[in-house]
């Protein structure tokens, strides 16, 4: 068929065509903006937390000038400052000897030292699974493994629980881009913080351990957390 019927029929199903089309291209712009908007919400979230994670860690700093002699600490907690780590991340390296930062942080670790635990006997011993010829109260031990998942959590960003995943997903990024080496491995200066207060934890505890073998196993730990994240 030809002539102006066959035009405006063919004509019609092309202005159908384009109007199903638009209304797609609406739909997806609508999911667009809400994404769009959701990430600015979400990043505006983790800043506020960020800026309140710096406050207590600069709080932190400020009270170990003026009640000790830990320059090395400070050192440390300057380095990883100057490198631009997440503050959440650089406080879980440190929590395991300093369990004031703990409640302010939100990093609980694990604690059967309490009167009313129900877990093992605090005063227990089990050959230790970390540092080579030696064995390590129970209570040690759950509380490095404790340390450990906290510190994955903080690297991931799962702490910032009301934030999104693309949120999460960018504070993971950072973690990694600033704690890696181009080759990969942690820095040094990441392990160094870690090292100072894990060492710092079992002196107060009076244990004896090999300070080679547990930078070591620090180091060893902290470089399979990020590589699980790589």
């Amino acid at each position: 068929m030809s002539g102006p019927e066959s035009f405006s029929a063919s004509e019609s199903v092309n202005q159908g065509s384009t109007a199903e089309s638009y209304r797609l291209f609406q739909e997806r712009m609508k999911v667009a903006s809400a994404q769009i908007q959701a990430a600015r919400a979400g990043e505006q979230k983790q800043k506020k937390k960020e800026d309140e994670l710096i406050k207590i860690l600069t709080e932190f700093i400020k009270s170990s000038q003026t009640s000790s002699h830990d320059d090395l600490l400070i050192e440390y907690l300057t380095k990883l400052l100057a490198i631009n780590l997440p503050a959440i991340f650089i406080i879980s390296l440190i929590i395991i000897n300093y369990p004031d930062l703990q409640e302010k942080s939100g990093l609980i670790l694990i604690d059967f030292s309490s009167s009313d635990h129900t877990g093992p006997q605090a005063n227990s011993t089990l050959p230790d699974l970390y540092f080579k010829n030696a064995t390590l109260p129970l209570q040690v031990k759950i509380a490095i493994d404790s340390w450990m998942t906290e510190i994955s959590k903080a690297a991931g960003g799962s702490r910032h629980a009301d934030i999104i995943d693309a949120s999460a997903e960018s504070h993971a990024h950072k973690v990694l881009d600033h704690a890696l080496r181009l080759d990969g491995k942690v820095k040094s200066e990441v392990i160094d913080l870690a090292n100072y207060s894990l060492s710092a934890y079992l002196e107060s505890k009076n244990l004896d351990f090999d300070a080679d073998f547990c930078r070591q196993f620090v180091e060893y730990c902290l470089n399979g957390i990020l590589f699980k994240m790589g």
